[in-house]
């Protein structure tokens, strides 16, 4: 029941799509690494957006994109002394683009319709049993613009401008290398060019210079999305801290939220515990920080006394246009606070009133931006955790109660294994520090990912990968192996791996197969996976990686690096095993059995029974399956009175789904007079022939049908 719900909502959301697609043109993601984005061209979120990725970590679903860790996005520009466009003077002027969702209500930003993504490398195409896959944000086969000279593997450009005549663009750049790929970094331009909407051509605040203005960044973060909490009506319970303001930090400064223990549960919830099977569910610390603020306009050295303020408000208490005055937002940018967040407060709780659901702001300034002057801002966003398979068994070993770690048990081991994800992101924060400091450059890229094509067989899935343009899907451009190193020219590549998922494409992946390198393995490209069961979903990613004789500018010079672990994923369809066709005819049966409609209402037209029974369109809860056939098979079927309603061959030519070599046969319960078959009792009798046309004798049997 719970998947068809799901289909029905994702019906739903692409019906949603079909709606709002201009908008949706709008929409670009990094999807190439571990941490997934989505800019939108204002900056900020829109109060509905359906396939948005706040933050998702570790990637995420391309459909309904869980894993969120972001809630809301803010842009505040404070002024003082400053005139609008219909020549009123205010003492103090904050321009909004809302931290919560809506609140600016039409008020202040303006858009305009700018928002690109570049791609470094050609985005590959994922075929499951003939379909190629989609994405509907991140499509495949218009693309994105290439550019092979791209500093980063992705960059999306968005431009908007506010009402205080203050152009804003933001240049966004992700990275597919495995050792770069948890953060994001984002170059921010304020220019004054005295311009209040979308239209360039007129000039309404023209010459007019901006004193005391301050640049704020708002971030409302919720690791893994507050699970079992929010959704069922539960306190927020999470900390927050700055890193960076304190003697002795070595890093630049930066925000990160975590969970904290929740008071609705009877058990230390730290971590969001599955209360099944002990998962920490939210392991996350979901972060942002400054790696560049400049001095002055007319001075681009980095300013460390930047952010000016740094600090959070619980939620029950920010401050918006629709809720307080122009002075009072204006001191939130410009307090001077170096706040070090909620968990170094005197509350024993996160969901105490003053601390829960903490707006993190970092503001820079204050600034005098001459007309025609910009401010340069850069910062990054990242998340660290614990990996997922610890996450996995040491949730199980909590909830089992057997969990040690470092000398503690219980609770206080859960606590502080779930603490290390906190060095993790110190990590990767160290990281997007060092990638700003010598230049995007120095990330060295793996080779190109290859196309991935998947087909199911009969206790097998064979797997293929390649490379080609966008007509590879017809085999009329193909090559075997990537092109030379798009950094230095120079070949080095040294082969593949092949990771694989069960029963969901969010699951653990693991390494199943690598050619080339140190393998042993003789590079090829292809694989035939038999470790399979019948009837299970499964799904895969190729990755190609080099010798790291190219790498020598790197963090870690003379490492090999792969492709994204995300690129050809398939997600869209599942690749399916079917069992090989028997030998025999003893083990011949029908399921489900008795077949029992449940109470739902079925039938159809002429027409539609027709394409039904053709593979066209077929529906589900009518198909019933003949299991244990040889390879060659005409099935019979017959009333309880003797009447031949249907002849069904195995394979059957007219039914796409058919599937050479299996032990099954699919019906949908369509006669040959192209109706749906009543309640009742049913008898079966099939002849069968190997695969060389030999006769293996016959089989006879019943079934039942409720309708």
């Amino acid at each position: 029941m719970n998947k068809k719900i799901n289909y029905i909502f994702l019906c739903l959301v692409l019906l949603i799509l079909g709606i709002l697609t201009p908008a949706l043109a709008q929409i670009k993601s990094h999807e190439i690494g571990r941490l997934w984005v989505t800019r939108f061209e204002t900056g900020t979120m829109p109060t509905y957006a359906p396939l948005q990725s706040q933050m998702n970590y570790p990637g995420g679903d391309f459909y309904l994109h869980t894993g969120k860790n972001m809630e809301a996005i803010g842009h505040w520009i404070g002024v003082k002394n400053w005139t609008n466009k219909l020549g009123e003077f205010k003492s103090a002027y904050v321009s909004e683009g809302g931290y919560q969702n809506g609140d600016a209500a039409g008020v202040l930003f303006t858009r305009s319709r700018s928002n690109r993504k570049v791609v470094r490398q050609r985005l590959p195409l994922v075929i499951v049993n003939g379909d190629t896959e989609e994405r509907i944000v991140d499509n495949r086969s218009s693309a994105y613009k290439r550019d092979k000279n791209l500093e980063a593997d992705e960059l999306i450009t968005s431009k908007w401008y506010t009402d205080v005549g203050i152009q804003v663009e933001r240049s966004s750049y992700a990275f597919a290398n495995r050792k770069h790929d948890s953060y994001i970094i984002s170059e921010y331009t304020f220019t004054n060019t005295g311009n209040v909407d979308d239209n360039e051509s007129t000039i309404e605040l023209d010459g007019q210079n901006l004193t005391d203005v301050y640049l704020g960044l708002w971030r409302v973060f919720v690791p893994s999305g507050d699970k079992g909490h929010e959704a069922m009506g539960g306190q927020r319970d999470d900390w927050c801290h700055y890193y960076g303001n304190q003697q002795g930090d070595s890093l630049r400064g930066f925000w990160y939220v975590y969970d904290g223990d929740n008071n609705s549960r009877t058990f230390d919830d730290t971590g969001d515990p599955s209360e099944t099977s002990g998962e920490f569910l939210a392991p996350q610390y979901v972060s942002y920080g400054v790696l560049h603020a400049d001095t002055d306009y007319n001075n681009p050295e980095d300013d460390r006394s930047q952010p000016a303020t740094v600090n959070f408000l619980p939620k029950a208490k920010t401050h918006t246009h629709a809720n307080s005055d122009e002075l009072t937002m204006y001191s939130d940018l410009s307090s001077g606070k170096q706040s070090q967040g909620s968990d170094m407060l005197e509350y024993s709780y996160p969901w105490h009133p003053e601390v829960q659901e903490p707006h993190c702001l970092m503001s820079f300034g204050p600034y005098n931006i001459p007309f025609g002057e910009d401010i340069h801002i850069v910062i990054f966003e990242a998340v660290g955790a614990v990996d997922r398979k610890l996450a996995i068994q040491y949730g199980k070993d909590w909830f089992e109660g057997n969990l040690e770690f470092n000398g503690l048990t219980g609770d206080a081991a859960k606590n502080a294994f779930l603490a290390t994800g906190k060095d993790s992101l110190h990590q990767i924060v160290s990281r997007a520090e060092w990638t700003w400091q010598n230049g995007y450059t120095a990330v060295p890229d793996g080779p190109e990912s290859p196309n991935l094509k998947l087909d199911a067989g009969p206790g097998k899935i064979d797997i293929e990968w390649y490379y080609g343009d966008y007509d590879a899907i017809n085999f009329s451009h193909r090559d075997n192996l990537p092109e030379n190193d798009i950094d230095t020219g120079i070949y080095d590549f040294s082969g593949y791996r092949l990771y694989r998922a069960v029963g969901d494409f969010n699951n653990i992946y693991n390494l199943i197969y690598e050619c080339g390198g140190n393998s042993g393995n003789p590079i090829t490209n292809t694989f035939t996976d038999r470790n399979v069961e019948r009837g299970k979903s499964y799904y895969y990613y190729v990755t190609a990686f080099d010798d790291g004789t190219q790498n020598s500018s790197s963090l870690f010079p003379g490492k090999s690096v792969e492709s994204s672990h995300f690129s050809n994923r398939n997600y869209q369809y599942a690749v399916v095993p079917f069992e090989a066709a028997h030998t025999n005819m003893d083990s011949i049966y029908v399921v489900p059995n008795p077949f029992h409609a449940g109470g739902l209402e079925y039938g159809g037209t002429f027409k539609e029974d027709y394409l039904i029974d053709q593979g066209m369109g077929a529906r589900p809860e009518d198909q019933l399956y003949f299991v244990g056939l040889p390879a060659k098979a005409v099935i019979r079927i017959f009333t309880v009175h003797g009447d031949l309603v249907k002849t069904l061959h195995h394979p059957n030519p007219d039914n796409r789904m058919s599937v050479n070599e299996s032990a099954d046969e699919m019906w949908f319960q369509i006669t040959d007079s192209w109706q749906t078959i009543k309640s009742g009792v049913y008898f079966y009798y099939i002849e069968g022939w190997d695969r060389l046309g030999t006769p293996l004798g016959s089989a006879t049997g019943k079934f039942v049908v409720i309708r």
